[in-house]
């Protein structure tokens, strides 16, 4: 697509440009604080800012830092005698990264000669988590069958993506699908997950991706249409409930919370980022419109605190916010989306105000709320410097794929 720089005032271009150098700085003298190879809190995850870093500045030696930090989440790959086979944080996200950077002309290197015996490992993996119930794209088997949307279609990876929309499709002795449970903890929940995060909004951008490269074309559009109509039948009164998605739905309607968060992992932006792509992909105008709703009232949502906004990552913090109306912006021109991420653009820049963090910034913990210093790329400073990035370049911020966003 063709992608324009949003932030184009001169002296706020000048203070992106700034925060973007602190942000280098930091994650030059920080590096390594989870394991290597980990996508979304590792090295692996940071070399993706220095790549596009180095794309925006054209400063050759952006690029060799990046080259270094692949070269550490290789050898924590050879070191590792027990390796993680998650997107977010083990081999599925490595070998997903290593596609990604090969597709886009960043690396010449192929995941047949850096792991020749991976993809039966993984396979098994993907396989194996679907018959438990755990799609969960970021800890389970969708972000393993992503790895292998990236790759070369063989008829091996054919066969299996195939068997893992047939395990989507089918239903139980009560005639539910996997897709209406939620897998944690080792449990299956009798409750729909509606985050993109976790949820079957992931379910949705996974069945679109395969439906665009003709696998089971028949049977992932239905599941697509099943799961839309699903996703819009579940739309709750945001005049009640300040949101129009809750986190879950249960059967028994005792979900604890139904004022989501204003984030990307959860709530209605995530949803919204998942139902427009489909309507993009079928030109469903009807759809479109109901994003579009949403979206708008969505762009309203400015108060940090009664939106659970507390720090500035990309997974539930203002530069993730900012990023998703950017993508608006881009793809609908519409000023409401325009606007709407100017302000979480300046909200990031402002919540750069700890002396003792990374470039100003620190991420706001779990449930405990404690600020900590974090470089990854999903809740740390790297993911705030990719979405700083994408404010004022001129190319795509493809990356964001990773995140589901494109």
């Amino acid at each position: 697509m063709n992608w324009h720089p949003l932030i184009t005032e001169k002296s706020a271009q000048e203070s992106i440009y700034l925060k973007l150098s602190e942000i280098k700085d930091a994650l030059q003298a920080n590096l390594s604080t989870a394991g290597q190879e980990s996508l979304f809190g590792g090295d692996l995850g940071i070399s993706l800012f220095f790549i596009y870093y180095y794309k925006l500045t054209q400063d050759a030696d952006y690029l060799d830092a990046a080259e270094t930090l692949l070269s550490n989440a290789y050898d924590g790959v050879e070191k590792n005698p027990s390796p993680y086979f998650s997107f977010a944080s083990g081999l599925s996200g490595l070998c997903w990264a290593t596609e990604f950077l090969r597709i886009n002309e960043f690396l010449d290197v192929d995941t047949n000669e850096l792991f020749p015996e991976i993809d039966p490992i993984i396979f098994s993996y993907m396989l194996g988590e679907m018959k438990r119930g755990n799609y969960d794209y970021m800890h389970g088997s969708l972000g393993a069958a992503l790895y292998f949307l990236k790759k070369e279609l063989t008829p091996t990876i054919l066969e299996h993506i195939i068997t893992l929309i047939d395990q989507l499709s089918t239903g139980d002795d009560n005639g539910k699908k996997k897709w209406h449970y939620h897998y944690k903890e080792g449990q299956l929940e009798n409750s729909t997950n509606l985050g993109l995060s976790h949820g079957i909004p992931s379910i949705l951008v996974f069945l679109l991706k395969g439906y665009q490269l003709d696998i089971n074309p028949e049977k992932a559009k239905i599941l697509i249409d099943e799961i839309v109509h699903y996703l819009l039948d579940h739309r709750q009164d945001p005049i009640t409930h300040k949101t129009y998605y809750p986190y879950a739905v249960s059967e028994s309607d005792v979900e604890a919370e139904k004022n989501t968060r204003l984030a990307w992992c959860y709530g209605d932006l995530g949803v919204c980022c998942a139902l427009w792509q489909v309507a993009q992909v079928f030109h469903d105008i009807q759809l479109q419109d109901n994003v579009l709703e949403i979206m708008a009232y969505t762009a309203t949502r400015k108060n940090l605190k009664e939106n659970e906004v507390c720090d500035a990552g990309l997974c539930h913090g203002t530069a993730g916010i900012a990023h998703i109306f950017n993508r608006f912006y881009q793809d609908t021109h519409h000023q409401v989306f325009q606007e709407a991420a100017l302000f979480w653009y300046e909200q990031t820049l402002e919540l750069a105000a700890f002396s003792d963090g990374l470039a100003g910034y620190k991420t706001c913990a779990g449930h405990t709320h404690k600020y900590e210093n974090c470089t990854g790329l999903l809740e740390g400073i790297a993911g705030i410097g990719l979405a700083l990035i994408a404010s004022v370049a001129d190319f795509e911020p493809s990356w964001d794929e990773c995140l589901l966003l494109s």
